[in-house]
Protein backbone atom coordinates (compact mmCIF):
# COMPACT_ATOMS: atom_id res chain seq x y z
CA UNK A 1 0.00 0.00 0.00
CA UNK A 2 1.54 3.51 -0.73
CA UNK A 3 1.38 6.15 1.44
CA UNK A 4 -1.41 7.80 -0.66
CA UNK A 5 -3.55 4.82 -0.31
CA UNK A 6 -2.87 4.94 3.65
CA UNK A 7 -5.87 5.48 6.27
CA UNK A 8 -5.67 8.39 7.72
CA UNK A 9 -7.62 9.49 11.04
CA UNK A 10 -8.93 12.24 13.19
CA UNK A 11 -6.74 10.29 16.03
CA UNK A 12 -5.62 7.22 16.78
CA UNK A 13 -5.41 5.34 20.22
CA UNK A 14 -3.21 2.22 20.60
CA UNK A 15 -4.67 0.21 23.61
CA UNK A 16 -8.45 -0.62 24.23
CA UNK A 17 -7.82 -1.05 28.38
CA UNK A 18 -9.59 1.43 30.27
CA UNK A 19 -6.81 4.11 29.61
CA UNK A 20 -7.03 3.75 25.80
CA UNK A 21 -11.33 3.55 26.04
CA UNK A 22 -11.30 6.75 28.62
CA UNK A 23 -8.47 8.76 25.86
CA UNK A 24 -10.71 7.46 23.29
CA UNK A 25 -14.06 8.70 24.65
CA UNK A 26 -12.16 11.89 25.54
CA UNK A 27 -11.20 12.29 22.40
CA UNK A 28 -14.76 12.46 20.84
CA UNK A 29 -16.13 14.78 23.40
CA UNK A 30 -13.94 16.77 21.40
CA UNK A 31 -15.61 16.07 18.09
CA UNK A 32 -12.77 14.03 16.75
CA UNK A 33 -13.77 10.37 15.37
CA UNK A 34 -10.75 8.24 16.12
CA UNK A 35 -9.49 5.02 15.80
CA UNK A 36 -8.65 2.57 18.67
CA UNK A 37 -6.86 -0.59 18.11
CA UNK A 38 -6.17 -3.52 20.74
CA UNK A 39 -4.56 -6.41 20.11
CA UNK A 40 -5.94 -8.45 22.36
CA UNK A 41 -9.94 -9.81 21.54
CA UNK A 42 -11.64 -8.01 24.00
CA UNK A 43 -11.54 -4.03 25.25
CA UNK A 44 -11.28 -3.22 29.21
CA UNK A 45 -8.46 -4.60 30.04
CA UNK A 46 -8.70 -5.74 33.76
CA UNK A 47 -11.62 -4.28 33.92
CA UNK A 48 -13.35 -7.63 31.88
CA UNK A 49 -16.60 -9.45 32.61
CA UNK A 50 -18.02 -13.00 32.19
CA UNK A 51 -21.20 -15.07 32.56
CA UNK A 52 -20.94 -17.46 35.16
CA UNK A 53 -24.25 -19.56 35.98
CA UNK A 54 -25.37 -17.37 33.61
CA UNK A 55 -24.88 -13.73 35.09
CA UNK A 56 -22.02 -11.25 33.93
CA UNK A 57 -19.95 -10.57 36.72
CA UNK A 58 -16.54 -8.50 36.91
CA UNK A 59 -12.98 -11.08 36.87
CA UNK A 60 -10.63 -8.35 36.99
CA UNK A 61 -11.02 -5.02 38.85
CA UNK A 62 -14.40 -4.70 40.31
CA UNK A 63 -14.54 -0.60 41.44
CA UNK A 64 -12.20 2.30 42.17
CA UNK A 65 -11.83 4.93 44.85
CA UNK A 66 -13.94 7.81 45.15
CA UNK A 67 -10.77 10.15 43.94
CA UNK A 68 -11.02 13.10 41.59
CA UNK A 69 -13.80 13.06 39.35
CA UNK A 70 -12.59 11.24 36.51
CA UNK A 71 -14.22 8.39 36.56
CA UNK A 72 -17.84 9.53 37.99
CA UNK A 73 -18.06 12.06 36.10
CA UNK A 74 -17.64 9.38 32.99
CA UNK A 75 -20.23 7.63 34.12
CA UNK A 76 -22.73 10.05 34.80
CA UNK A 77 -21.78 11.33 31.20
CA UNK A 78 -22.89 7.76 29.94
CA UNK A 79 -25.75 7.30 31.77
CA UNK A 80 -24.49 5.40 34.60
CA UNK A 81 -24.96 5.37 38.19
CA UNK A 82 -22.08 5.40 40.73
CA UNK A 83 -22.60 3.26 43.89
CA UNK A 84 -21.04 2.00 46.98
CA UNK A 85 -20.73 -2.01 48.01
CA UNK A 86 -23.11 -3.29 50.27
CA UNK A 87 -23.50 -5.64 53.10
CA UNK A 88 -22.56 -3.88 56.34
CA UNK A 89 -18.58 -4.16 55.17
CA UNK A 90 -15.64 -5.83 55.14
CA UNK A 91 -13.95 -8.22 57.90
CA UNK A 92 -10.31 -8.44 58.87
CA UNK A 93 -8.89 -12.45 59.79
CA UNK A 94 -6.48 -12.00 62.31
CA UNK A 95 -3.75 -14.41 64.35
CA UNK A 96 -4.33 -13.46 67.87
CA UNK A 97 -2.88 -10.65 69.82
CA UNK A 98 0.36 -11.67 71.44
CA UNK A 99 -0.89 -11.53 74.86
CA UNK A 100 -4.29 -13.22 74.15
CA UNK A 101 -6.04 -9.92 73.95
CA UNK A 102 -8.22 -8.67 71.13
CA UNK A 103 -10.84 -11.19 70.76
CA UNK A 104 -13.87 -10.30 68.56
CA UNK A 105 -16.62 -9.73 71.10
CA UNK A 106 -20.27 -11.23 71.56
CA UNK A 107 -22.60 -9.60 68.99
CA UNK A 108 -20.25 -9.71 66.16
CA UNK A 109 -21.34 -11.83 62.90
CA UNK A 110 -18.23 -14.29 62.05
CA UNK A 111 -16.82 -14.01 65.88
CA UNK A 112 -15.67 -17.96 65.82
CA UNK A 113 -11.96 -18.53 65.49
CA UNK A 114 -10.42 -20.94 62.69
CA UNK A 115 -8.80 -23.94 63.58
CA UNK A 116 -4.75 -23.22 63.23
CA UNK A 117 -2.20 -24.69 65.36
CA UNK A 118 -0.53 -21.11 65.88
CA UNK A 119 -3.53 -20.49 67.83
CA UNK A 120 -7.14 -19.14 66.67
CA UNK A 121 -7.50 -17.07 64.01
CA UNK A 122 -10.44 -14.62 64.54
CA UNK A 123 -13.00 -12.37 62.50
CA UNK A 124 -12.74 -8.60 63.33
CA UNK A 125 -15.01 -5.63 61.46
CA UNK A 126 -12.47 -3.23 59.67
CA UNK A 127 -13.00 0.09 62.12
CA UNK A 128 -15.42 2.37 60.17
CA UNK A 129 -13.03 5.63 60.62
CA UNK A 130 -9.64 4.54 58.91
CA UNK A 131 -7.91 5.47 56.02
CA UNK A 132 -6.08 1.92 54.27
CA UNK A 133 -6.59 1.05 58.26
CA UNK A 134 -4.72 4.01 59.85
CA UNK A 135 -7.37 5.09 62.60
CA UNK A 136 -9.18 8.30 62.73
CA UNK A 137 -9.45 7.19 66.62
CA UNK A 138 -7.05 4.93 67.88
CA UNK A 139 -8.86 4.50 71.17
CA UNK A 140 -12.17 4.03 69.49
CA UNK A 141 -13.77 0.29 70.40
CA UNK A 142 -13.40 -0.78 67.07
CA UNK A 143 -9.73 -0.29 66.82
CA UNK A 144 -8.82 -1.45 70.72
CA UNK A 145 -10.88 -4.48 69.69
CA UNK A 146 -8.05 -5.34 67.02
CA UNK A 147 -4.81 -3.55 68.62
CA UNK A 148 -5.55 -4.45 72.20
CA UNK A 149 -5.26 -1.91 74.85
CA UNK A 150 -1.20 -1.84 74.37
CA UNK A 151 -1.66 -1.82 70.98
CA UNK A 152 -4.26 1.11 71.06
CA UNK A 153 -2.18 3.70 73.56
CA UNK A 154 0.53 3.03 71.17
CA UNK A 155 -1.36 4.64 68.47
CA UNK A 156 -2.80 7.67 70.31
CA UNK A 157 0.92 8.58 71.43
CA UNK A 158 0.83 9.81 67.51
CA UNK A 159 -1.00 13.31 69.10
CA UNK A 160 2.26 13.51 71.37
CA UNK A 161 4.68 13.56 68.62
CA UNK A 162 6.02 16.68 66.55
CA UNK A 163 4.36 17.21 63.07
CA UNK A 164 7.69 16.38 61.57
CA UNK A 165 7.99 12.94 63.46
CA UNK A 166 7.76 10.24 60.29
CA UNK A 167 7.70 13.43 57.61
CA UNK A 168 10.64 14.83 57.64
CA UNK A 169 12.93 15.34 54.77
CA UNK A 170 15.01 12.81 56.27
CA UNK A 171 12.34 10.34 57.21
CA UNK A 172 12.10 7.11 55.17
CA UNK A 173 9.32 7.46 52.24
CA UNK A 174 7.94 3.93 52.41
CA UNK A 175 4.03 3.61 54.00
CA UNK A 176 5.43 1.30 56.51
CA UNK A 177 8.03 3.09 58.52
CA UNK A 178 5.47 5.98 58.48
CA UNK A 179 2.96 4.37 60.12
CA UNK A 180 5.36 2.74 62.25
CA UNK A 181 7.19 6.07 63.37
CA UNK A 182 3.72 7.71 64.40
CA UNK A 183 1.34 5.23 65.71
CA UNK A 184 3.35 1.63 66.23
CA UNK A 185 3.61 -1.54 65.27
CA UNK A 186 0.05 -2.93 65.58
CA UNK A 187 -1.69 -0.60 63.62
CA UNK A 188 0.78 -1.53 60.70
CA UNK A 189 0.31 -5.84 61.37
CA UNK A 190 -3.14 -5.37 61.91
CA UNK A 191 -4.41 -2.77 60.34
CA UNK A 192 -2.55 -1.66 57.29
CA UNK A 193 -0.54 -4.74 56.36
CA UNK A 194 -3.15 -6.57 55.76
CA UNK A 195 -5.84 -3.62 53.82
CA UNK A 196 -2.80 -2.63 51.60
CA UNK A 197 -1.96 -6.52 50.96
CA UNK A 198 -5.77 -6.59 50.10
CA UNK A 199 -5.66 -3.64 47.55
CA UNK A 200 -2.41 -3.28 46.21
CA UNK A 201 -0.83 -7.15 46.22
CA UNK A 202 2.03 -5.38 47.76
CA UNK A 203 3.89 -4.84 51.40
CA UNK A 204 3.19 -1.09 52.85
CA UNK A 205 7.24 -1.62 53.06
CA UNK A 206 7.56 -1.40 49.14
CA UNK A 207 5.17 0.91 48.48
CA UNK A 208 5.67 4.66 49.34
CA UNK A 209 3.23 6.75 51.74
CA UNK A 210 3.09 9.52 48.90
CA UNK A 211 1.80 7.07 46.19
CA UNK A 212 -0.66 5.03 48.05
CA UNK A 213 -1.93 8.13 50.47
CA UNK A 214 -1.47 11.60 48.97
CA UNK A 215 -1.59 14.21 51.14
CA UNK A 216 -0.95 12.27 54.26
CA UNK A 217 2.29 12.94 55.28
CA UNK A 218 1.83 16.47 54.09
CA UNK A 219 -1.44 16.73 56.40
CA UNK A 220 0.46 14.97 59.56
CA UNK A 221 2.96 17.77 59.24
CA UNK A 222 1.01 20.44 58.74
CA UNK A 223 -1.77 19.20 61.47
CA UNK A 224 0.51 17.69 64.06
CA UNK A 225 -0.70 14.17 64.10
CA UNK A 226 -1.62 11.18 61.81
CA UNK A 227 -4.64 10.99 63.95
CA UNK A 228 -5.51 14.59 62.76
CA UNK A 229 -4.65 14.12 59.66
CA UNK A 230 -6.58 11.00 58.53
CA UNK A 231 -9.77 12.38 60.11
CA UNK A 232 -9.38 15.34 58.33
CA UNK A 233 -9.01 13.59 54.82
CA UNK A 234 -11.99 11.24 55.37
CA UNK A 235 -14.12 14.82 56.67
CA UNK A 236 -13.24 16.49 53.19
CA UNK A 237 -13.97 13.39 51.15
CA UNK A 238 -17.08 12.55 52.94
CA UNK A 239 -18.46 16.00 52.50
CA UNK A 240 -17.43 16.06 48.84
CA UNK A 241 -19.36 12.41 48.41
CA UNK A 242 -22.22 13.00 50.97
CA UNK A 243 -20.93 10.57 53.17
CA UNK A 244 -20.98 7.71 51.08
CA UNK A 245 -18.16 4.80 50.99
CA UNK A 246 -14.85 5.63 49.52
CA UNK A 247 -14.94 2.44 47.48
CA UNK A 248 -17.65 2.60 44.30
CA UNK A 249 -18.42 0.97 41.22
CA UNK A 250 -20.90 1.68 38.48
CA UNK A 251 -24.53 -0.55 39.22
CA UNK A 252 -23.98 -3.88 37.23
CA UNK A 253 -20.35 -4.21 37.22
CA UNK A 254 -17.36 -1.67 36.40
CA UNK A 255 -17.51 -4.00 33.03
CA UNK A 256 -20.76 -1.87 31.98
CA UNK A 257 -18.55 1.20 32.15
CA UNK A 258 -16.06 0.22 29.90
CA UNK A 259 -19.04 -1.19 27.51
CA UNK A 260 -20.43 1.88 27.75
CA UNK A 261 -17.22 3.79 26.93
CA UNK A 262 -17.00 1.54 23.77
CA UNK A 263 -20.36 2.01 22.75
CA UNK A 264 -20.08 6.04 22.87
CA UNK A 265 -16.99 5.51 20.80
CA UNK A 266 -18.62 4.31 17.88
CA UNK A 267 -21.88 6.40 18.26
CA UNK A 268 -19.79 9.17 17.67
CA UNK A 269 -18.07 7.98 14.54
CA UNK A 270 -15.02 6.16 16.06
CA UNK A 271 -14.21 3.15 15.22
CA UNK A 272 -13.16 0.13 17.76
CA UNK A 273 -10.71 -2.85 16.67
CA UNK A 274 -9.77 -5.89 18.69
CA UNK A 275 -7.10 -8.38 17.28
CA UNK A 276 -5.25 -5.34 15.97
CA UNK A 277 -1.91 -4.51 17.16
CA UNK A 278 0.48 -1.84 16.23
CA UNK A 279 3.77 -3.08 15.09
CA UNK A 280 5.47 -0.15 13.88
CA UNK A 281 5.91 3.27 14.86
CA UNK A 282 7.02 6.54 12.79
CA UNK A 283 7.28 10.49 12.04
CA UNK A 284 5.27 10.79 8.44
CA UNK A 285 5.71 14.34 8.17
CA UNK A 286 4.23 17.46 9.25
CA UNK A 287 0.77 18.97 10.04
CA UNK A 288 1.73 22.06 8.09
CA UNK A 289 2.40 20.63 4.68
CA UNK A 290 -1.21 18.56 4.90
CA UNK A 291 0.10 15.15 5.70
CA UNK A 292 -0.13 13.44 8.90
CA UNK A 293 2.11 14.01 11.76
CA UNK A 294 2.22 10.07 12.60
CA UNK A 295 2.52 6.64 10.34
CA UNK A 296 1.25 3.49 12.27
CA UNK A 297 1.45 0.09 10.67
CA UNK A 298 -1.28 -2.55 12.01
CA UNK A 299 -1.56 -6.24 11.70
CA UNK A 300 -4.36 -8.81 12.50
CA UNK A 301 -3.01 -10.34 16.12
CA UNK A 302 -3.03 -14.04 17.15
CA UNK A 303 -2.60 -15.02 21.14
CA UNK A 304 1.14 -14.74 22.29
CA UNK A 305 2.77 -17.93 23.83
CA UNK A 306 0.78 -17.79 27.32
CA UNK A 307 -2.37 -15.56 28.03
CA UNK A 308 0.10 -13.28 29.77
CA UNK A 309 2.45 -12.31 26.64
CA UNK A 310 1.63 -9.89 24.39
CA UNK A 311 -0.33 -11.21 21.16
CA UNK A 312 1.95 -11.68 17.99
CA UNK A 313 1.16 -10.54 14.55
CA UNK A 314 -0.69 -13.54 12.04
CA UNK A 315 -1.20 -11.36 8.48
CA UNK A 316 -0.66 -8.50 6.35
CA UNK A 317 0.01 -5.31 7.73
CA UNK A 318 -1.72 -2.06 7.29
CA UNK A 319 -0.44 1.61 7.37
CA UNK A 320 -2.71 3.87 9.05
CA UNK A 321 -1.94 8.27 9.94
CA UNK A 322 -3.20 10.64 11.95
CA UNK A 323 -2.14 13.90 13.35
CA UNK A 324 -2.97 12.92 16.73
CA UNK A 325 -1.75 9.66 18.58
CA UNK A 326 -2.12 8.17 21.94
CA UNK A 327 -0.32 5.44 23.03
CA UNK A 328 -2.27 3.40 26.43
CA UNK A 329 -0.66 0.25 25.58
CA UNK A 330 1.25 -1.66 28.33
CA UNK A 331 4.66 -1.13 28.71
CA UNK A 332 6.50 -3.39 25.99
CA UNK A 333 4.39 -2.59 23.17
CA UNK A 334 4.66 0.93 24.13
CA UNK A 335 8.30 1.12 24.48
CA UNK A 336 8.81 -0.29 21.01
CA UNK A 337 6.67 1.78 19.03
CA UNK A 338 8.66 5.09 20.71
CA UNK A 339 11.40 3.67 19.74
CA UNK A 340 10.23 4.34 16.55
CA UNK A 341 9.36 8.06 17.77
CA UNK A 342 13.15 8.40 18.56
CA UNK A 343 11.95 8.86 21.94
CA UNK A 344 14.30 7.57 24.85
CA UNK A 345 12.71 4.65 26.85
CA UNK A 346 14.90 3.91 30.23
CA UNK A 347 11.78 2.86 31.64
CA UNK A 348 10.90 -0.95 32.35
CA UNK A 349 7.78 -1.55 34.32
CA UNK A 350 8.03 -3.93 37.25
CA UNK A 351 5.71 -6.49 37.59
CA UNK A 352 3.58 -8.06 40.19
CA UNK A 353 2.68 -10.56 41.69
CA UNK A 354 0.96 -13.82 39.80
CA UNK A 355 -3.00 -13.24 40.96
CA UNK A 356 -5.82 -15.91 40.61
CA UNK A 357 -9.28 -15.39 41.37
CA UNK A 358 -11.93 -18.41 41.81
CA UNK A 359 -15.13 -17.98 41.17
CA UNK A 360 -17.92 -19.94 42.70
CA UNK A 361 -21.79 -19.91 42.82
CA UNK A 362 -23.07 -22.58 45.21
CA UNK A 363 -26.36 -23.52 46.16
CA UNK A 364 -25.81 -22.81 50.45
CA UNK A 365 -28.30 -22.24 52.45
CA UNK A 366 -25.46 -21.13 55.29
CA UNK A 367 -24.37 -18.43 53.25
CA UNK A 368 -27.97 -16.49 53.59
CA UNK A 369 -26.81 -14.98 56.75
CA UNK A 370 -24.04 -13.14 54.84
CA UNK A 371 -21.47 -14.31 57.96
CA UNK A 372 -18.63 -12.40 56.51
CA UNK A 373 -20.71 -9.11 55.39
CA UNK A 374 -19.54 -7.93 51.84
CA UNK A 375 -16.05 -10.28 52.20
CA UNK A 376 -13.10 -10.60 54.49
CA UNK A 377 -9.07 -9.90 53.81
CA UNK A 378 -6.96 -12.43 55.37
CA UNK A 379 -3.85 -10.86 57.04
CA UNK A 380 -0.10 -12.33 55.63
CA UNK A 381 1.30 -14.53 58.14
CA UNK A 382 3.95 -13.38 60.43
CA UNK A 383 7.65 -15.33 59.21
CA UNK A 384 7.65 -18.73 60.28
CA UNK A 385 3.67 -19.15 60.44
CA UNK A 386 0.98 -19.83 58.48
CA UNK A 387 -2.36 -18.63 57.65
CA UNK A 388 -5.48 -20.82 58.33
CA UNK A 389 -6.27 -20.83 54.70
CA UNK A 390 -4.52 -20.09 51.26
CA UNK A 391 -6.94 -17.49 50.12
CA UNK A 392 -5.85 -14.30 51.21
CA UNK A 393 -9.55 -12.53 50.17
CA UNK A 394 -13.02 -13.84 49.99
CA UNK A 395 -15.40 -11.64 48.68
CA UNK A 396 -19.39 -12.32 49.29
CA UNK A 397 -20.66 -10.85 45.92
CA UNK A 398 -24.06 -11.34 45.43
CA UNK A 399 -23.69 -9.57 48.89
CA UNK A 400 -22.07 -6.94 48.10
CA UNK A 401 -23.21 -6.07 44.77
CA UNK A 402 -26.69 -6.58 45.19
CA UNK A 403 -27.98 -7.14 41.20
CA UNK A 404 -25.96 -10.31 41.11
CA UNK A 405 -27.28 -11.88 44.25
CA UNK A 406 -31.27 -10.60 42.05
CA UNK A 407 -30.05 -12.04 39.20
CA UNK A 408 -28.56 -15.23 40.44
CA UNK A 409 -31.94 -15.70 42.48
CA UNK A 410 -34.41 -15.04 39.39
CA UNK A 411 -32.15 -17.15 37.63
CA UNK A 412 -31.80 -20.37 39.92
CA UNK A 413 -34.20 -19.74 43.16
CA UNK A 414 -33.38 -18.96 46.66
CA UNK A 415 -30.00 -19.81 48.57
CA UNK A 416 -27.66 -19.23 45.43
CA UNK A 417 -25.22 -17.85 46.32
CA UNK A 418 -21.72 -16.01 44.52
CA UNK A 419 -18.74 -15.93 45.85
CA UNK A 420 -15.21 -15.02 45.21
CA UNK A 421 -11.85 -16.40 46.80
CA UNK A 422 -8.32 -14.31 45.83
CA UNK A 423 -5.32 -16.07 45.68
CA UNK A 424 -1.28 -15.01 45.12
CA UNK A 425 0.78 -13.04 47.79
CA UNK A 426 4.05 -11.31 47.16
CA UNK A 427 6.98 -13.67 46.81
CA UNK A 428 4.84 -16.66 46.62
CA UNK A 429 4.97 -19.26 43.41
CA UNK A 430 2.22 -18.87 41.15
CA UNK A 431 -1.21 -19.99 43.04
CA UNK A 432 -2.41 -23.27 41.64
CA UNK A 433 -6.23 -23.57 42.93
CA UNK A 434 -8.30 -26.72 42.29
CA UNK A 435 -12.72 -26.44 42.72
CA UNK A 436 -11.41 -28.51 46.26
CA UNK A 437 -8.91 -25.71 47.74
CA UNK A 438 -11.45 -23.31 46.98
CA UNK A 439 -14.59 -24.97 48.61
CA UNK A 440 -12.11 -26.03 51.65
CA UNK A 441 -11.12 -22.16 52.05
CA UNK A 442 -15.08 -21.23 52.08
CA UNK A 443 -15.40 -23.59 54.93
CA UNK A 444 -12.57 -22.17 56.82
CA UNK A 445 -13.36 -19.04 56.36
CA UNK A 446 -17.25 -18.56 56.43
CA UNK A 447 -18.19 -21.81 58.88
CA UNK A 448 -20.50 -22.96 55.77
CA UNK A 449 -19.78 -26.30 54.13
CA UNK A 450 -20.30 -26.93 50.59
CA UNK A 451 -19.93 -30.09 48.55
CA UNK A 452 -19.06 -30.12 44.99
CA UNK A 453 -22.97 -30.98 43.97
CA UNK A 454 -23.97 -28.00 45.57
CA UNK A 455 -22.08 -25.83 43.17
CA UNK A 456 -23.83 -24.60 40.21
CA UNK A 457 -20.90 -22.81 38.33
CA UNK A 458 -17.21 -22.04 38.75
CA UNK A 459 -14.09 -20.37 36.69
CA UNK A 460 -10.64 -19.83 37.52
CA UNK A 461 -9.41 -16.31 36.49
CA UNK A 462 -5.28 -15.37 36.16
CA UNK A 463 -4.02 -12.28 36.35
CA UNK A 464 -0.26 -12.39 35.59
CA UNK A 465 2.33 -9.72 34.73
CA UNK A 466 -0.02 -6.59 36.56
CA UNK A 467 1.83 -3.60 37.48
CA UNK A 468 2.12 -3.40 41.30
CA UNK A 469 1.91 0.42 42.40
CA UNK A 470 5.24 2.19 42.18
CA UNK A 471 7.95 3.66 44.58
CA UNK A 472 8.11 7.85 43.90
CA UNK A 473 11.52 7.25 41.59
CA UNK A 474 9.66 5.29 39.43
CA UNK A 475 6.78 7.88 39.41
CA UNK A 476 8.98 10.71 38.58
CA UNK A 477 11.02 8.80 35.74
CA UNK A 478 7.87 8.27 34.68
CA UNK A 479 6.48 11.47 34.43
CA UNK A 480 9.86 12.95 32.65
CA UNK A 481 9.13 10.32 29.89
CA UNK A 482 5.43 11.48 29.68
CA UNK A 483 6.99 14.56 29.21
CA UNK A 484 9.86 13.58 26.73
CA UNK A 485 7.15 11.76 24.68
CA UNK A 486 4.60 14.63 24.44
CA UNK A 487 7.60 16.88 23.53
CA UNK A 488 6.76 16.04 20.13
CA UNK A 489 3.57 17.71 18.36
CA UNK A 490 0.41 15.09 18.46
CA UNK A 491 1.60 12.71 20.48
CA UNK A 492 0.48 11.19 23.76
CA UNK A 493 1.16 8.87 26.24
CA UNK A 494 -0.62 6.75 29.14
CA UNK A 495 -1.67 3.75 30.80
CA UNK A 496 -1.41 2.49 33.90
CA UNK A 497 2.62 2.21 33.76
CA UNK A 498 3.20 5.48 33.32
CA UNK A 499 -0.42 6.74 35.04
CA UNK A 500 0.16 4.80 38.46
CA UNK A 501 -2.35 2.15 39.61
CA UNK A 502 -5.96 1.98 39.99
CA UNK A 503 -9.05 3.00 37.97
CA UNK A 504 -9.20 6.85 39.35
CA UNK A 505 -5.56 7.67 38.73
CA UNK A 506 -5.65 5.63 35.40
CA UNK A 507 -8.86 7.34 33.87
CA UNK A 508 -7.93 10.47 35.36
CA UNK A 509 -4.45 10.62 33.19
CA UNK A 510 -5.54 8.81 30.40
CA UNK A 511 -8.70 12.07 30.05
CA UNK A 512 -5.89 14.52 30.45
CA UNK A 513 -3.38 13.34 27.83
CA UNK A 514 -6.56 13.36 25.23
CA UNK A 515 -8.15 16.39 25.97
CA UNK A 516 -4.35 18.02 25.72
CA UNK A 517 -4.27 16.63 22.06
CA UNK A 518 -7.51 17.34 21.53
CA UNK A 519 -7.08 20.89 22.41
CA UNK A 520 -6.92 22.22 18.65
CA UNK A 521 -9.53 19.97 17.24
CA UNK A 522 -11.86 22.92 16.78
CA UNK A 523 -9.64 24.92 14.40
CA UNK A 524 -8.88 22.26 12.31
CA UNK A 525 -12.40 20.56 11.51
CA UNK A 526 -11.87 20.48 7.93
CA UNK A 527 -9.40 17.53 8.55
CA UNK A 528 -12.39 15.73 10.37
CA UNK A 529 -13.60 12.51 9.01
CA UNK A 530 -10.62 12.49 6.41
CA UNK A 531 -10.09 8.87 4.82
CA UNK A 532 -8.48 7.69 1.68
Amino acid sequence: MSAAEAETWDAIVVGGGIAGLAAAWELTRAGLRPLLVEARGYTGGLVAGARIAGVRMDLGAEGFVLRGRAVSEAAEALGLEVVGPSGGGARLLLPPLPDGGGATGPGHRGDRGTADPDGPWRLHRIPRDCLLGIPADPTAPDVVEILGEAGARRAAADTDLSGWAGTGPDAAADLASFITARMGPAVLDRLVRPIVAGIHAADPGALAADTVAPGLREATAHLGSLRAAVGELLRRRRARWGGRSMDATTRGGLVRLTDALQSAIEADGGSVRTRTGAQSLRPAGSAGDGAARWELTLAPTGRGPTPSDEPVAVGPAQRVRTDRLILACSAGPARRLLAGAGVETDLSAPVGSPIARFMLVVRAPGLAGAPVGSGLLVAPPAPGRRAPVRAKALSHLSVKWPWIGRELRARHGEDVHALRLSYGRPGEPRPEVALGDALADVEALTGVRIAPDDVVDHMLVRWDGTLPPVDAAYRERAAALVERAESLPGLGLTGAWVAGTGIAAVVEHARSRAGRLAGGAGDDADRKGRRS
